[in-house]
């Protein structure tokens, strides 16, 4: 039987959030743009100030526009002309950074209404726990094949501009990459979850910018570009007992797809150590 959703808001109070939360991360980078040119500091705290730009105001923008209850004319209305835009920015490569702020924009946006609609409908919260487990075991896959969507981004920054979302590196216009698409969907599609089933919401929000800086500190700490679901959904399952707590009728299933999640995962691994010895 499902849980009905919680916490439901007036109309007009649920719009404000939605704009509220979608409108934070271009608004910052807007300004930031204004900005940034004209700050000068050591180029590894710039290199900081430009993640924590990157990743905290999509998070927050995600988590505050998920409170909000949307009617499907409300995320079509935004979901369409978002969608738009972004083909329009990709069509226009390569394009000025304000351009590419309204390319990171529209992937909030699109991650907003496909990933927290979807996460509102999860029957169970201890669904998160497969989803979390296949979802981190296909970023690594992705990212450590050489025929893997992420690998290919990774290599592109013209990719890389258009399908992360990238904030100002004090002392210039350039923006830096950090979140893609796939984990702002997936952030999205956890904050739904939360949201439906009354998960604690604070906690999970922060449970997902720590996996996100943890992340963010290997690849600086190594310098190769790091799986971001692969911690993010590491601290979920560790700091969010509720979705370890499997239903007797959902155990088989959620054990076979998470066994063949991480055996992909790990002969990607396996194959990426060999070849790079």
């Amino acid at each position: 039987m499902s849980e009905r959703p919680t916490n439901r808001l007036p109309a007009r109070a649920s719009a404000f959030r939605i704009g509220l939360g979608l409108a934070l991360a271009p608004g910052a980078a807007l300004v930031g743009l204004a900005v940034a040119p004209h700050v000068r500091c050591d180029p590894r705290v710039g290199d900081g100030l430009a993640f924590l730009g990157a990743t905290a105001f999509p998070i927050v923008g995600l988590a505050v526009a998920t409170t909000g209850e949307a009617s499907l004319a409300l995320t079509l209305c935004l979901s369409l002309p978002a969608l738009a835009t972004w083909l329009g920015v990709v069509w226009l490569q390569p394009a000025p950074s304000v351009a590419l702020v309204l390319a990171n924009a529209a992937l909030v946006c699109l991650a907003w209404a496909f990933g927290s609609a979807l996460g509102k409908r999860v029957q169970h919260p201890a669904h998160l726990s497969p989803a979390c487990v296949v979802a981190a075991s296909a970023d690594l896959v992705s990212l450590l094949s050489p025929e893997g969507p992420s690998h290919a981004i990774a290599q592109s920054d013209r990719a890389l501009s258009v399908l992360t979302v990238g904030f100002p590196v004090p002392g210039s216009l350039a923006l830096a990459p950090a979140l893609g698409i796939g984990d702002l969907l997936f952030m999205a599609l956890v904050f739904g979850v939360a949201r439906r089933h009354g998960l604690p919401y604070t906690r999970t929000v922060g449970l997902c910018a720590l996996g996100t800086a943890l992340a963010g500190m290997a690849a600086a700490g190594f310098g190769l570009a790091m799986p971001a679901l692969v911690p993010i959904a590491a601290v979920l399952l560790l700091g969010l007992p509720p979705i370890r707590r499997l239903r007797r009728a959902d155990r088989a299933a959620a054990w076979v797809s998470m066994l063949a999640a991480t055996s992909v995962a790990a002969v990607s691994l396996a194959r990426a150590l060999v070849h790079r010895h």
